[in-house]
């Protein structure tokens, strides 16, 4: 083999490489560019769930300050009801003296 056929053969050699790098570098870029799709996809919908977390949050926030309302309400009116019966017994007792 001649210096110029063995120099031929390296260049369809590094030819060869180079265009197998090329093929590979371009799946890589449209691996890339397909991935890059879904992780915009994936952040929206991520977008979406924060932003229903948050109102349900609120949401929940505010049914819990109107549970701690009626609570304080019916604490109230079970003091109430205490009241008027203790109130029911003694006159009771009253009476039958």
């Amino acid at each position: 083999m001649t210096k110029i056929e063995q120099l031929e053969s390296e260049i369809k050699q590094k030819t060869k490489e180079l265009n197998i790098s090329l093929k590979t570098q371009i799946l890589l870029r449209e691996r890339l560019k397909s991935n890059t799709k879904t992780l915009g996809e994936v952040l929206d919908q991520l977008k979406a769930i924060e932003a229903y977390l948050e109102n349900s949050n609120e949401y929940v926030y505010k049914l819990k300050q109107e549970n701690r309302k009626l609570k304080l309400s019916c604490d109230e009116w079970v003091k109430r009801a205490i009241e008027l019966e203790f109130e029911v017994l003694s006159a009771r007792d009253a009476a039958k003296e």
